[in-house]
């Protein structure tokens, strides 16, 4: 056989072969990549976390290694709160800054939203209309909404069982145990709800101040602490501040900081501390009470939120805990929320993050925040 025939059968011969392997390598593409799984047969390019509360929205753009690529921040996206156009410009300017940062032109692989204020249909319809508007290189392969509550469980117990207690602007808690059961308490807004939450606190010690101006309080040094805060010089000067239309409820929740620090000396100020943090621990009862961790050695807790973020609230927050149940565990340092946004991402794109690549997720965080 001349050199040229011996190609010739040869190249045949591979023909052959592939065409014969074509129907079988059909199959299992259909098998293994049906349109609902289709992402698992995918190379994932990034991942986008959003967390969205009542002060402020986080964007963070992950690779598959963990590595943070870009991230962006903006004002609330709390549509009940700032309307949907404000909204709408907050998730934006978060993520547009974010994708500067990471100069991304792939399509991402997966994108969770944990919005607050997020709980209805009505709410999932309104906010998915925002979503679509979005500066997308493309829209993601997949991508997943629901309230922050669930971000910020994540990013503490890596979406294992556990209950998160959030006391920013609003204050809430969300559980969820081993059979992936979930219940929440709270969250039903600043007007019938929102005890212990940050907002709550600025307005009992808002409160507080005018009732000794009047005497019906006790004197209290939160006077002179909130006045000079708001660079006014009395109560009423106070009073028509908290109550003019331009200030905002992340305003008010803000002077929580000021009530929390007078709290070390002044006993006003110590009794509203002391006061949500029973509060908040009524919150973690009443979501143990609906779910099962009868299996659990004890029930981590998650604190979320600006206001729980304070040493000496968390800690009237933790000795609450120990009255209420001997089984509840703090969780000291948790991840972010928006930690667990990125986590939720993963999932939703079918490529959860290695404990490898949540670890140096974490890091690279509390490596930017310093």
């Amino acid at each position: 056989m001349t050199g040229q025939a011996c190609a010739t059968a040869i190249v045949d011969t591979v023909s052959h072969l592939l065409n014969r392997a074509e129907p079988l390598k059909a199959r299992l593409l259909n098998q293994v990549c049906q349109p609902s799984a289709w992402r698992y047969c995918q190379t994932v390019t990034w991942l986008l976390g959003i967390d969205g509360g009542g002060t402020r929205t986080r964007a963070l753009i992950v690779n598959p290694d963990g590595v943070i690529l870009g991230r962006g921040e903006a004002g609330s996206s709390n549509y009940h709160a700032v309307g949907l156009p404000a909204a709408a410009e907050s998730l934006a300017g978060a993520l547009q800054e974010a994708l500067a940062g990471a100069r991304v032109k792939e399509r991402p692989s997966g994108a969770f939203f944990g919005l607050a204020w997020v709980r209805t249909a009505a709410d999932h319809q309104a906010v998915r209309e925002i979503l679509t508007g979005l500066p997308w290189p493309e829209p993601p392969a997949a991508l997943a909404l629901d309230h922050d509550l669930r971000s910020a469980l994540a990013g503490g117990c890596a979406n294992g069982p556990g209950v998160v207690v959030v006391a920013g602007t609003g204050s809430a808690a969300y559980g969820r145990d081993r059979l992936e059961h979930t219940a929440q308490a709270g969250g039903w807004g600043w007007v019938l709800d929102d005890l212990g939450s940050g907002y709550w606190i600025a307005v009992q010690g808002l409160r507080s101040v005018v009732e000794a101006a009047d005497g019906r309080g006790q004197p209290t040094r939160l006077e002179p602490a909130l006045l000079a805060e708001l660079s006014v010089t009395s109560a009423r000067d106070a009073m028509l501040w908290a109550q003019s239309a331009s200030t905002t409820r992340a305003q008010l929740a803000s002077l929580a900081s000021v009530v929390l620090a007078t709290a070390e000396d002044d006993p006003v100020a110590a009794a509203i501390l002391a006061e949500g943090a029973r509060q908040l621990g009524r919150l973690v009862t009443a979501v143990m009470s609906r779910l099962d961790f009868s299996t659990e050695q004890s029930v981590r807790v998650v604190p979320a939120g600006g206001a729980l973020s304070h040493p000496r609230y968390q800690a009237a927050f933790a000795a609450e805990l120990a009255r209420v149940s001997q089984r509840c565990s703090l969780v000291v340092h948790p991840g972010a929320p928006i930690l667990g946004a990125v986590f939720l991402a993963g999932e939703v794109a079918g490529r959860p993050l290695s404990e490898a690549a949540r670890q140096r997720l974490a890091d690279g965080w509390s490596a930017s925040k310093i």
